[in-house]
């Protein structure tokens, strides 16, 4: 699933899991601890290069609540999603 650069929503702060040793479950708590530091209606975008993300976060998404509002595949294995927090 793609997302035209015309629908990127606007990120508020950022998570960048990429070039790490993250799997999603390492990714997962990480994500939980940086959307509490936003505010409702705000935008966490985060950045993974683990291919089991694209399956993850959307789990984690609706798991939580919170809104993903885009996800956009830059290759075979990075990936970026927008999370809005509820």
């Amino acid at each position: 699933m793609g997302t035209e650069r015309s629908n990127i929503p606007q990120s508020d702060a950022m998570l960048d899991g990429s070039g790490l040793p993250l799997t999603c479950a390492n990714l997962t708590p990480l994500m939980k601890e940086r959307i509490r530091e936003l505010q409702s209606g705000q935008v966490l975008e985060v950045l993974a290069d683990d291919p089991a993300a694209r399956e993850g976060v959307p789990a984690w998404s609706r798991l939580t609540g919170n809104e993903l509002l885009a996800t956009v595949e830059l290759d075979a294995d990075r990936t970026r999603f927008y999370l809005r927090k509820k």
